[in-house]
């Protein structure tokens, strides 16, 4: 697959209904139908520029903020985007904005630039795996401990009526 067969095939992510609740109890329901998420090989990470995905991001917000203007759910909601190492892919979220905590169990950074996520998510040398022998030579505990010491990036933006 190359870039473009790539972001052809996320054009139905850019048009996905997404499920607009209508109180606080439904942000539970939210954050499980408006995730998405996306991985790509460490041969299409060289293809793809951090252009390739802002434009398919705007996309996706436009599409999002014409869905939010035709509900009568919601005037505001947040779009947030992080890279997951963990599962080698880059995910984002739409909920309604009740001035709560975004879900996340650990500590976040907010940013406002989408770039540097992105950036993070095509420099990231496991696209196709963790290879075992680092792993497995690895000390879990000094793994778990930094993780815990480094914060999550999360771009977040507020997307009106």
């Amino acid at each position: 697959m190359n870039k473009n067969e790539f972001f052809q095939s996320l054009e139905e992510i850019v048009v996905d209904p997404l499920f607009i609740g209508d109180s606080m109890q439904d942000l539970v329901e939210e954050t499980a139908n408006n995730t998405w998420s996306m991985s790509i090989s460490k041969e299409l990470a060289t293809e793809i520029v951090v252009e390739d995905f802002t434009d398919f991001f705007q996309r996706v917000m436009t599409n999002r903020r014409e869905q939010i203007r035709s509900s009568k759910n919601q005037d505001r909601m947040l779009f947030y985007i992080w890279f997951d190492w963990q599962s080698a892919q880059i995910k984002f979220n739409l909920i309604s904005d009740y001035d709560t905590a975004l879900p996340f169990g650990c500590e976040i950074e907010i940013t406002h630039k989408i770039e540097p996520i992105i950036e993070e998510f095509l420099r990231f040398p496991y696209h196709d795996g963790f290879p075992f022998e680092e792993i497995r030579d690895y000390d879990v505990d000094e793994m778990e401990e930094e993780v815990k010491r480094e914060a999550l990036k999360v771009c977040l933006f507020k997307i009106n009526r």
